[in-house]
C-alpha cells in the first residue's frame, strides 16, 4: 500500500541490532535486569522493526528514504526547535519555544514525514577557539530572514 499510494516513504532510522544487543556483560561486570533485557529483545525481533521498511524498499525502489533517528522526539514538528523539556512526559509534547501542543509519538512521526532528525548544528565559534556559552533553547532552529523593506512579489 505504501509502494501504490505515495512517491516517498521515510523510515526513522533505527539501529535494531544495537537496540537488542544482550545486557549479560562481563564475569567482572554482570548486566543488571537481564531478563528484562532478554524479554525486551525478544518483542523487538518477534515484531519484525525492520521488515516494513525492507518489503517497502523492495517494491518501490529509490522511493524510500531513511531518517536519522536522534532528536525526532524532541524537535518541535511546529517551529523547529529541539528541547528536552518540551518531551513533558511518554506522551505528552509542549514546545517550550512556541507553545506547540501534540502527542509525543505523532510529533515525532510529523518530523519523520518531513524529513527532519538529526544531530543539531554546534554552536558557532565565539572566535579564538572559544564557544558561545550555552542558552536555554537550542541552537538547532533555523536563522530567520532580515526584511528590509523589499517589498516580495
Amino acid at each position: 500500500m505504501l509502494a501504490r499510494t505515495y512517491g516517498l516513504v521515510r523510515f526513522e532510522k533505527l539501529n535494531i541490532k544495537n537496540m537488542t544487543r544482550s545486557a549479560k556483560g562481563t564475569v567482572e561486570q554482570p548486566g543488571r535486569r537481564v531478563r528484562q533485557k532478554a524479554g525486551l529483545n525478544r518483542v523487538i525481533l518477534a515484531q519484525g522493526w525492520g521488515l516494513p521498511r525492507q518489503r517497502t524498499r523492495d517494491k518501490a525502489p529509490g522511493r524510500v528514504e531513511d531518517v536519522p533517528a536522534p532528536y525526532t522526539s524532541l524537535r518541535c514538528s511546529a517551529c523547529g526547535w529541539i528541547e528536552k523539556k518540551s518531551r513533558k512526559s511518554q506522551a505528552d509534547f509542549v514546545c517550550v519555544s512556541c507553545g506547540f501542543t501534540c502527542n509525543a509519538d505523532e510529533n515525532a512521526a510529523n518530523n519523520v514525514a518531513a524529513g527532519q532528525g538529526g544531530i543539531p548544528r554546534p554552536r558557532r565559534s565565539a572566535g579564538a577557539g572559544g564557544v558561545t556559552a550555552a542558552t536555554g533553547r537550542s541552537s538547532a532552529r533555523e536563522p530567520q530572514p532580515t526584511w528590509v523593506g523589499i517589498p516580495l512579489f
